[in-house]
């Protein structure tokens, strides 16, 4: 299953003039004022219908030119000081109102637009166009030209393009159903995925993990027929950094023993969602060429029912030596985090981030357009709020102080996995995870509670948002700039 090809149905073009004969399905055009308006193609009459709106809306505009195709066109004024993330929540309302996932042809009217507002404009363009998994039988896939209009060429826009291709990385894996996305499957196109990029790649399977004293993954895999950790590695010529990316890759999670009800159980496929931002994260920053080594480490299992799945009051031992007493086999995300996090620590990087589909406290936290955000390291929460706002992937910090552990006491082991009942769950999990993270390691979790978003988060159409790739590309080219 070669998933990088499919994500191939759009691409740039460019010119330096507009000709309204072109056959354009589409028309995105950036105006700020009145004689900017009239420049555009019929542009005193769409200028006019504007001004007979009842209301002035500061989202843009969206109508059909009085031609015989009867093209849209959307009208945005510059980004300039506006929130990044409503402002490219408001095109993607307008994209979806124009009919763009059946364009063939767009064109982007750049010649009065800053260099970020072209940016974020093909940013959703890309998004709106690139196609997710679908299989009904009349479902048609349309290969889309985005022609952008003024001074550019191909090599301004590789950073969109690379991040891009990340988001929808993510957002195609996350989307796959559940008998296509199977641990088995999963595996054998991360492995295919890296001969492609060139990427070294490392599978840790069942037996091998279990032999290491992986205890904690292998709880979790015992009901799975195929687990295991997969290592990816980009790793350049020379290289300043080390950075390691852990994600959860629970293919489907039936909630094991402590089954899920059906309406909670329903969308689990999405579960790996975690993995599958570490995966197009690395995916964009090795299209990007950074200057530093990025090791990825995808943790791979089903989440089962079965006379193999492990139980509630079980004691196991993780791969640091700590010992975890089983309360809850449905919070399986943070057993198998936790050796995957002891593993990337080994290599003592100098930014460890995971990712996953945590906890639903972060949802009723935040609600889906935030990501939680927990780190050992209170210094830079103010700068990691900031990448979220930059990047229009917006997250927020929780506290990580030490008394929240008196929790996750246990009397038989070294800390329990959370709480029978009780609140803060995604704050519990956090510190849990911290356990298993090395000593002077700077650690960033994300609690990717915007993993979904009715109606798609800024830019993205889907409910899957892929959210974390744009947000880490920020971090990494900010941190350590």
């Amino acid at each position: 299953m070669n998933i990088l090809q499919s994500l191939s149905s759009s691409h740039l073009a460019f010119s330096s003039h507009f000709d309204l004969t072109d056959d354009c399905d589409l028309i995105l055009a950036i105006a700020d004022n009145e004689q900017q308006w009239h420049s555009l193609p019929s542009g005193e009459l769409i200028y006019e219908r504007k001004q007979q709106e009842v209301s002035e809306s500061k989202k843009g505009y969206h109508t059909q030119l009085p031609n015989a195709r009867g093209t849209h066109i959307i009208v945005k004024e510059n980004v300039g000081e506006c929130e990044l993330y409503l402002w490219l929540k408001d095109l993607s309302e307008l994209l979806k109102k124009s009919n763009v996932d059946k364009a063939k042809r767009i064109t982007l009217l750049a010649d009065h637009a800053e260099g970020m507002s072209v940016e974020v404009c093909v940013r959703a363009l890309l998004a709106h166009t690139e196609p997710m998994p679908n299989f009904k039988r009349d479902h048609k896939i349309f290969n889309t030209t985005i022609k952008i209009v003024g001074d550019y060429v191909e090599n301004d826009f590789l950073d969109v393009l690379a991040k891009h291709k990340g988001n929808a990385l993510a957002r195609y894996l996350t989307i796959l159903p559940t008998n296509y996305l199977t641990p088995d499957i999963y595996i054998q196109t991360l492995r295919e995925m890296a001969q492609t990029q060139g990427w070294q790649y490392t599978l840790y399977d069942k037996q091998t993990l279990k032999d290491m004293g992986a205890g904690a993954f292998s709880a979790v895999a015992r009901a799975s027929e195929i687990a295991g950790i997969v290592k990816l590695s980009y790793t350049p010529s020379e290289f300043h950094k080390t950075i390691a990316l852990v994600g959860k890759g629970i293919c489907f999670d039936t909630g094991g023993v402590s089954l899920k009800q059906p309406q909670y159980m329903y969308g689990m496929n999405d579960d790996m969602m975690g993995s599958a931002v570490a995966v197009g994260t690395l995916l964009s920053l090795s299209m990007l060429q950074i200057p530093h080594q990025v090791h990825c480490y995808v943790a791979i299992t089903n989440n089962n029912i079965g006379e193999k799945a492990f139980l509630p009051n079980e004691v196991v031992t993780a791969l640091n030596g700590k010992t975890i007493e089983v309360v809850d086999t449905d919070a399986e995300g943070r057993m198998v985090l936790a050796d995957a996090l002891c593993l990337a620590s080994q290599q003592k990087p100098d930014l460890l981030i995971d990712y996953a589909t945590l906890t639903g406290a972060a949802v009723r936290a935040l609600g889906t357009e935030y990501s939680a955000i927990f780190s050992n390291s209170y210094d830079w929460q103010p700068s990691l709020v900031k990448y979220g706002t930059k990047s229009a992937e917006k997250v927020w910090p929780f506290p990580m102080d030490k008394h929240y552990l008196k929790a996750l006491e246990s009397d038989i082991a070294d800390l329990k996995q959370c709480y029978v009942t009780g609140n803060a769950d995604h704050i519990l999990a956090a510190k849990f995870l911290q356990q298993f993270v090395g000593k002077d390691i700077r650690w960033l979790h994300m609690d990717l509670a915007s993993c979904k978003h009715k109606d798609g988060l800024a830019p993205i159409p889907t409910e899957v948002s892929g959210v974390g790739v744009w947000y880490t590309c920020e971090l990494i080219e900010q941190f350590f700039a």
